[in-house]
């Protein structure tokens, strides 16, 4: 692993360890029985009310495992709630539950987890609170998630909600018999397609849903439409997108609605994991031009020359050529490199995307540093300094806040990055 991290700096910079990825001045961490999923997904169930199904996911990991006898346990309490706009509980349901597992690895994984779910039929023209509560009850730490939901648009006819991917599960998973929803983020198994659920509200006449895609073959391409009469008042139907239209790690549909002279529309995203891509990657596009930093004045402009041409191919080409290790699947490189363009988006974005600015461009070029050293500023001063510095490859980078409110720039330009 040395050697892999040591090629990437010697290629940017030349050579330095890596340091720890969380820096000092990092925001506090989520604790980890904070780290469970929370997600609503309303479905039109009725001409002025609809359901929002809504789902816990709960990894191993973020529980506390006892050992007892040759076997492993958590306990734990998970509730969910809906509130209306003053706070008031409407409904609320809880679990008492517990995980065994034979093996340790287990108790520390990130993909196996429980799953609770509940269904809150809610009148359309308000806003909700969705409420997830997760307790362990080994360690008594709670972590709490909530999830804002709008439904006075919906008011307005026609009106779509946000469409929901489903995904083949055996089971009832509140919607149709054997379909789980899914947020659509990096899905490995798509077997022969996916169903999307589209659901709203209309008044009585004739009304056109067109769903259009756009990836690596398709550029907002008419690929679906159905149509209907409005006369119940709401609509819900399951469309069926065959495998072969998901051809890209990205693929963005846009949903229209159109009644009379009104339309509506909603977009949403599904992207596919693909084997050697990192899994911080969910853009290709918007990931090449995140490379600026590292990339030669050639590859620059062999870029500017093919960016209309396959950009996923161009990707794998351009981390192939500095993966360490070509001979396995994992790019350990890639993953280090976008996990810090994570961090900085996370940490330092203001008045552009983090990966943009100069503590961007040094962290992702450098990692964490060392020490960081804040200026206070005086009546003869009051510009506010950041001093990074790295002791093990003796570098120093000064930041000025250019107008108090956090834009922090380079004093002196580093000649190293490739902008």
């Amino acid at each position: 692993m040395n050697r892999i991290l040591t090629f990437f700096i010697l290629f940017v910079v030349g050579s330095v360890a890596l340091f720890p990825q969380r820096s000092r001045h990092s925001k506090k961490p989520r604790i980890n029985v904070e780290k469970f999923v929370l997600a609503p997904f309303p479905d039109a169930i009725h001409s002025d009310s609809v359901k929002v199904v809504t789902f816990m996911e709960i990894p191993y990991y973020s529980l506390q495992f006892v050992k007892e006898g040759d076997s492993y346990s958590a306990y734990y309490q998970a509730s969910l709630s809906i509130r209306d706009k003053k706070g008031k509980d409407i409904e609320h349901i809880i679990w008492s539950d517990s995980i065994q597992v034979d093996l340790y690895s287990d108790t520390r994984s990130m993909m196996k987890n429980k799953k609770h779910f509940t269904e809150f039929n809610v009148p359309i023209g308000n806003r909700y609170e969705v409420v997830g509560e997760l307790q362990d009850l080994d360690t008594r730490k709670k972590g709490i998630l909530r999830k804002n939901i709008d439904l006075r648009p919906l008011g307005k006819k026609p009106s779509l909600l946000s469409p929901i991917f489903m995904l083949d599960l055996p089971g009832d998973w509140g919607f149709n018999k054997d379909k789980i929803p899914t947020r659509g983020y990096r899905v490995k198994e798509i077997g022969l397609g996916v169903d999307l659920k589209i659901s709203g509200f209309v008044d009585k006449g004739d009304y056109e849903i067109n769903i259009f895609l756009t990836n690596g073959t398709a550029n907002d391409s008419l690929i679906q439409k159905f149509t209907g009469d409005g006369r119940s008042g709401y609509f819900s139907e399951n469309i069926f997108i065959p495998s072969v239209k998901f051809n890209s790690l990205k693929n963005d549909f846009r949903i229209s609605l159109f009644q009379g002279k009104k339309v509506d529309e909603q977009e949403i995203s599904f992207s596919r994991y693909k084997p050697g891509i990192s899994s911080y990657v969910d853009d290709v596009e918007v990931a090449i031009r995140q490379m600026r930093y590292i990339l030669s004045n050639d590859e620059r402009k062999v870029l500017k020359a093919r960016l209309k041409e396959d950009k996923e191919q161009l990707f794998y080409q351009l981390w192939k050529e500095r993966d360490p290790t070509p001979d396995t699947e994992h790019n350990e490189l890639m993953e280090e490199y976008f996990q810090r363009v994570g961090y900085v988006n996370e940490h330092f974005s203001g008045w552009q995307p983090g990966w943009e600015t100069d503590r961007g461009m040094i962290y992702i070029l450098f990692g964490p540093p060392d020490e960081i050293q804040r200026s206070n500023p005086t009546a003869a001063n009051s510009a506010i300094y950041q001093i990074w510095n790295y002791f093990k490859i003796n570098k120093q980078f000064v930041f000025r806040d250019q107008n108090g409110f956090g834009d922090y720039r380079l004093d002196t330009p580093f000649i190293g990055a490739g902008l």
